[in-house]
């Protein structure tokens, strides 16, 4: 504001200082036309004001850039996208009645996760370790055949052919889709196990490369028509609900810190555009006065260019984010 004086009229200190105008020629000065240089002079300082960030509801940022939030969870982590109630359950008491249900059902496999082919003897002619159900894949059965077929259709694609033997075998000449086919086999052994121990298995497609690994959860239906496993029906409605609860407070949770980020992000630049406007006002007082202009003529630019501020369409347009995140973070808390 100092060199702002430097060039404005001598009039505008005096009126910031409470003192009347200088008065030329004879009679009483005008008490009027103090008032309104008084009020203008007044009226131009607060406009100019860099220091009122503190009773408006903007933040009081130092820096040109948004500041960085602090992550519990690295983004490049597998499982950051997780709820934290899901990562914290890994080996809970669900998981472990699984596992010890998969063992009996399949006391002879490590690894019922582990793809097949990685363990295909040299022989190339995988067997069960449960009931020796053998796979070979250079001879395969009609129910290979049609799991096969299931999976990647019929055709040039299907992933088998005819050798001079007249046997049907997989397709040597994709070697990936080769191994596949021969995982998805063995899987589909595994699953049957498991099944009758009311287990379902998932497992990929050999159609494309995998995504994800194989996953087992129960089978409801075969549960609920077994009364043996009653008592672990009611168990597993039990943990579904507090799953369900423990989703929906997840969520509110995450809402919660959303709407508080974009309520920072909109003050932080609604405080950027109004330090910017402040520039504006002041550039055009100093443009005024430095032409001579008078505290009339410049208080009467400064509020046209503050009635163009109004209806601004980036402040209006943070403003609306700000009062939206506001409402979202109310109604997440409530």
């Amino acid at each position: 504001m100092d060199t702002l004086l430097d060039c404005a009229p001598p009039e505008f200190h005096r009126m910031l200082q409470g003192l009347p105008a200088p008065h030329e020629g004879p009679g009483l000065p005008d008490h009027g036309q103090n008032y309104r240089l008084f009020a203008m002079s007044n009226y131009i300082y607060a406009a100019l004001d860099r220091r009122s960030s503190g009773w408006t509801d903007y933040t009081s940022a130092l820096s040109p850039y948004l500041p960085a939030t602090p992550s519990t969870h690295s983004l490049a982590g597998a499982d950051a996208h997780l709820p934290m109630y899901i990562l914290a359950r890994e080996g809970d008491l669900a998981d472990e009645r699984i596992q010890r249900t998969v063992h009996t059902a399949l006391p002879a496999v490590k690894d019922v996760y582990a793809p097949l082919s990685k363990s295909l003897p040299e022989m190339g002619i995988w067997s069960c370790p449960q009931c020796d159900y053998p796979i070979d894949p250079r001879d395969l059965t009609v129910d290979q055949r049609t799991l096969i077929a299931r999976h990647l259709g019929m055709g040039d694609d299907c992933g088998m052919l005819e050798n001079l033997e007249g046997r049907v075998e997989l397709d040597p000449k994709n070697p990936w889709l080769y191994m596949r086919c021969i995982d998805c086999l063995g899987w589909a052994r595994f699953a049957m196990h498991l099944r009758t121990e009311c287990l379902v298995f998932w497992y990929p497609s050999p159609a494309i490369a995998y995504k994800s690994a194989p996953g087992i959860w129960w089978d409801e239906d075969r549960l609920a028509r077994r009364q043996v496993y009653a008592p672990l029906c009611l168990e597993n409605e039990a943990l579904e609900r507090t799953e369900r609860y423990q989703f929906c407070m997840w969520k509110a949770k995450k809402m919660l810190l959303v709407a508080k980020h974009g309520v920072h992000t909109a003050r932080f630049h609604l405080t950027r555009w109004r330090r910017q406007a402040v520039d504006a006002r002041r550039a055009l007082v100093r443009q005024m006065f430095e032409a001579g202009r008078g505290i009339i003529d410049t208080r009467l630019a400064l509020v046209a260019l503050m009635d163009n501020e109004r209806v601004d369409a980036e402040q209006l347009r943070w403003q609306d984010e700000r009062e939206q995140n506001i409402a979202l973070s109310s109604a997440s808390s409530s």
